[in-house]
């Protein structure tokens, strides 16, 4: 991803600001009375909800599950806070979500203090001298697909670029590093996206934004954040919505018990939700919402976490990966893991699993998937890896409140998608969430942020 800010983006960012410090005095005494819905509890419904509170709307929040946090849910079951959703605050300079960890108490843990540790098919450990190299070759590697992108006359797939770019470093650096460099390629590129490399478009790789600095872990986990941003709002649970009606008049929104009336209301269903049609919209979305939610797509990326009765990895192994079925088209074995002792003080790791391997894992029992996670290791390890203490596994491609993990651009579709899932519907139906924010997208400060802009344009509307 690219690395800070434009000064386009920069410039749009404090005119938000500005603008909202503008609205502030302003909207808050024509918004007593108004009465606005949030459907949905996760980052950009709660973020949206507290700024319109905060200017004096009357704010209700839907939310289908039980609790709040939607992609965001901490688990406290190995005996300390895991985050089976987002997990990583990605960039430290300029993030937001930095400043609301430290408004809401939340310590934070730096995971780029580690040491790369691989292992290949024979079990043997990769050299440090085929680690820099790969390394480098994988940045080469990045930087020509970018490069290739103007002389694209159709969009094509990262895979299908990557390709020969792949054969040519095997050629010319042995299969050490020639295989370092796929699984790279793989790990990096289809775990930031929750896709395989042959469904993401070339086209558009790396087109939206990253602010520079580590990525870092919240010990008390995310739904800290969540929690702080909700107090004193009015979220109400387990109202499943199915129908959002909207007209010059208002708007109704009717779940499987209740019917509300209103007169805005901020959609911030995940995509996933919104591409099933499981929600009907009276009058009907507009065609270009309807093509921009086909063309779109919804990444998986699950997390297989391990409680073991002690570590059996040295202090600061991260990330540690088995490369041995990097050339395999799908794989029963989880290829990367971080390790979570440091930042805990409990001996608990986790793998991940993206794209296609992850919904066919989801496929698989606990007990198969933990027997899977047990053959990689012990094929980095050894054999006297023992058998976990305890074990949660994600399913969220199954999960029918979100049916993947965050959005994508696969091949044939526009970041300007985005752009279009993001424009409101006269001055009644906004719309917020990862998937309407095209600089950052998949990410939880694109939610966000895309909930401040929402409550915003409620207030520029109605102002």
């Amino acid at each position: 991803m690219n690395s800070g800010l434009t000064r386009r983006q920069f410039l749009h960012s404090m005119g938000l600001l500005l603008l909202a410090a503008r609205l502030g005095a302003a909207t808050k005494g024509l918004a007593q009375g108004e009465r606005v819905l949030v459907v949905g509890a996760g980052m950009a419904g709660v973020s949206a909800a507290r700024a319109l509170a905060d200017k004096g709307y009357s704010v209700t929040v839907l939310e289908a599950r039980g609790v709040s946090g939607g992609r965001i849910r901490t688990d406290t079951s190995l005996g300390a806070p895991v985050d089976l959703g987002a997990s990583f605050i990605h960039g430290t300079r300029g993030n937001p979500l930095v400043t609301l960890a430290s408004r809401y108490g939340a310590a934070t843990y730096d995971t780029a203090q580690g040491d790369d540790l691989y292992v290949n098919a024979a079990g043997a450990q990769v050299a440090g001298s085929v680690l820099r190299q790969g390394q480098r070759e994988y940045d080469g590697l990045f930087e020509s697909l970018l490069s290739g992108r103007s002389r694209l006359t159709q969009d094509t797939s990262v895979r299908a670029a990557a390709a020969p770019l792949l054969a040519r470093i095997r050629r010319l650096r042995g299969a050490a590093v020639g295989d370092l460099v796929s699984f790279l390629a793989r790990s990096e590129i289809g775990i930031e996206f929750g896709a395989d490399l042959n469904q993401l478009s070339l086209r558009y790789l790396d087109e939206d934004e990253a602010f520079s600095g580590p990525d870092l872990l919240l010990k008390p986990g995310y739904i800290s954040l969540i929690e702080g941003l909700a107090q004193g709002l009015d979220i109400r649970h387990n109202q499943l919505v199915r129908r959002i009606s909207w007209s010059p008049s208002g708007v109704s929104v009717t779940t499987e018990s209740d019917l509300f009336d209103a007169d805005r209301v901020v959609v911030t269903l995940p995509l996933g939700v919104l591409k099933r049609g499981n929600v009907e919209f009276s009058p009907a979305l507009p065609r270009e919402k309807v093509t921009a939610l086909s063309k779109l797509a919804m990444g998986v990326l699950d997390k297989t976490y391990l409680k073991f009765p002690a570590a059996f990895w040295q202090t600061g192994e991260d990330p540690i990966g088995y490369i041995g079925d990097v050339g395999a088209r799908t794989t029963s074995q989880i290829p990367e893991y971080y390790t979570l002792d440091q930042a805990l003080d409990l001996p608990i790791l986790f793998g991940f699993t993206a794209g296609t391997q992850a919904r066919r894992f989801e496929q698989l029992d606990s007990a198969t998937i933990s027997a899977s996670a047990l053959a990689s290791l012990r094929k980095i390890f050894g054999s006297s890896v023992p058998e976990p203490d305890a074990m949660i596994q994600t399913r969220w491609g199954a999960d029918p409140y979100s049916y993947g993990s965050y959005s994508f651009v696969p091949v044939g579709a526009k970041t300007e998608h985005y752009d279009v899932l993001a424009r409101p519907l006269g001055s009644r139906l906004f719309f917020a969430g990862e998937a309407t924010h095209r600089t950052y997208p998949g990410t939880v400060h694109g939610a966000y942020l895309s909930g401040i802009r929402e409550a915003n344009r409620v207030a520029t509307r109605f102002s």
